[in-house]
């Protein structure tokens, strides 16, 4: 097990991980942080636990809107190679 050390809205957290997931943790905390500072820049300071969970909500949103995306992606070229080969 290893041990990295993150920083979210100017704090430091330790956390455990599978090793070598370090650079990964790294970037996932990177993406929060980010994302933390850009609420903090529009509503201020709500507390430490509140913009960490806000800014999960955030990311987790644009993940599930991604996914949405591909799933009406892969539909429509599911539709069209079905088109095509009926052809």
């Amino acid at each position: 097990m290893a041990d990295v050390d993150i920083n979210i809205n100017d704090r430091t957290y330790r956390i455990s991980c599978k090793d070598g997931e370090e650079h990964r943790i790294t970037l996932l905390s990177n993406k929060i942080n980010k994302e933390v500072k850009l609420l903090v820049d529009k509503i201020g300071q709500l507390g430490e636990a509140r913009m960490i969970l806000l800014a999960s909500l955030v990311l987790l949103d644009k993940a599930d809107e991604q996914e949405n995306e591909v799933k009406e992606t892969f539909e429509k070229i599911s539709c069209r190679l079905e088109d095509i080969v009926k052809k």
